[in-house]
This record gives structure tokens, C-alpha cells and sequence, in this order.
């Protein structure tokens, strides 16, 4: 367990937060499983939304992501999704799109950090 939280932390992650959150430890591992699981359907629908120019649904999506991650202590991608969540709602498609990828690279780098959480 120890390991595990260490290496989150060194990784940027505020697990101490995402723990908290979540009551305690056990919960917290169990249900960023499920989180982890639920990014690759989630990406779909968001790039879904954005390629439409749906932005009010764009907007919900992110939000949800904003909230997961910060929950788990993933602040820069919370911190990310925020940001297009605040376009979106602005309506500010252009932001949206130039900033995609960094969205998704911040997506990306959660899901490699959590590959290697959960084999240790």
C-alpha cells in the first residue's frame, strides 16, 4: 500500500486527497479501477461531442472528467478538463479544438500512471 501511494505521489498525484475522498485506501484502489475503465468509453463520447461542435454535451463530459480526476488527486488533468469545460460553455469551439490535444495527453498520462499503479 505504501508503495503504491509513494509512487503516486512521485508521480504528481495527490493521492493523500484522492484517499480522502474516497474514505480510505481500499476504496480508493477499487474505485480507480473502475475509473480507469471507464476512460476509454468516456474519450469517445467527449470527442464525439467535440467533433459535432456539441459544445453544451462537450461541456457535461468534461465536467465529469474534471471531477473524477480531481477526486482521485489528478489535478493537472482536472485542471485541463476544467479549462475546456469553461470553453465549451463560452461556446468557444476554436479553444476546444486547439487544446484537444492536450486534453487527451493529459488523459493519457492518468492512464499510464494507473497501468503502473495497479501492477505493483
Amino acid at each position: 500500500m505504501n508503495e503504491k501511494i509513494e509512487y503516486l505521489k512521485s508521480m504528481g498525484v495527490d493521492a493523500e486527497t484522492g484517499i480522502a475522498n474516497m474514505m480510505d485506501f481500499e476504496t480508493y484502489d477499487e474505485m480507480l479501477n473502475d475509473f480507469y475503465n471507464s476512460i476509454p468509453e468516456e474519450l469517445s463520447k467527449i470527442e464525439g461531442f467535440k467533433n459535432s461542435a456539441d459544445m453544451p454535451n462537450y461541456a457535461i463530459l468534461v465536467h465529469a472528467m474534471k471531477s473524477n480526476a480531481r477526486s482521485f488527486g489528478f489535478m493537472k488533468l482536472g485542471d485541463i478538463a476544467y479549462a475546456h469545460e469553461m470553453a465549451s460553455k463560452a461556446n468557444d469551439l476554436s479553444y476546444v479544438n486547439e487544446h484537444y490535444n492536450d486534453f487527451l495527453s493529459a488523459v493519457k498520462e492518468v492512464q499510464d500512471i494507473i497501468v503502473r499503479y495497479k501492477s505493483m
